[in-house]
């Protein structure tokens, strides 16, 4: 099973920033059809707070877990204690892919067992408190892709497509 983070960021003090901890900053309509085009049909896994911030309902068309501690339900998708838990819960449901798609806590505990990172880059400066980890500057990631910056249709903003890859471990180490 194939484990892949989703996100769009904004550069922010060399940080990753990717919401301020309600929504994301930013409305780029075609990061929304990339990020559905490459989740859909496969798990989503998310926090709690990112469930909030898409309004508490499940993604069509994916098999939606959100982590949570709480005993509170979440209508449509499975609830997970750990991402453990999550991912045991894709694996017996046969997933090929999974995706975690925020927030910061997720994105942290999954990046050392990822495979691959989506990474929608967008333009501009906001402000915001929930960070992802900075992979253009981690020795453990390499940038596979990356796109021409190109403009929304939507208030015009700039941002581009980037694709990391965990790298491989020297076969001499």
């Amino acid at each position: 099973m194939k484990i892949c983070l989703i996100l769009a960021k904004s550069n922010f003090k060399g940080k990753w920033l990717i919401g301020d901890g309600k929504k994301m900053p930013w409305h780029v309509p075609e990061d929304l059809k990339r990020f559905s085009a490459l989740t859909r049909g496969n798990a989503v896994i998310m926090g709690s707070g990112t469930w909030r911030s898409i309004g508490s309902k499940p993604l069509k068309g994916r098999a939606n877990i959100v982590l949570s501690r709480s005993d509170a339900e979440f209508d449509g998708a499975k609830k997970a204690k750990s991402l453990e838990e999550a991912l045991e819960i894709c694996r017996s449901s046969g997933c090929e892919k999974v995706f975690v798609i925020g927030g910061e806590g997720p994105f942290n505990q999954a990046l050392p067992m990822a495979d691959e990172v989506f990474v929608t880059e967008i333009a501009g400066r906001f402000s915001g408190s929930v960070f992802a980890p900075n992979l253009s500057v981690s020795p453990q990631w390499r940038q596979s892709e990356k796109g021409e910056w190109k403009r929304s249709r939507i208030e015009r903003r700039g941002y581009r497509f980037l694709k990391f890859v965990k790298r491989k471990k020297e076969l001499n180490e």
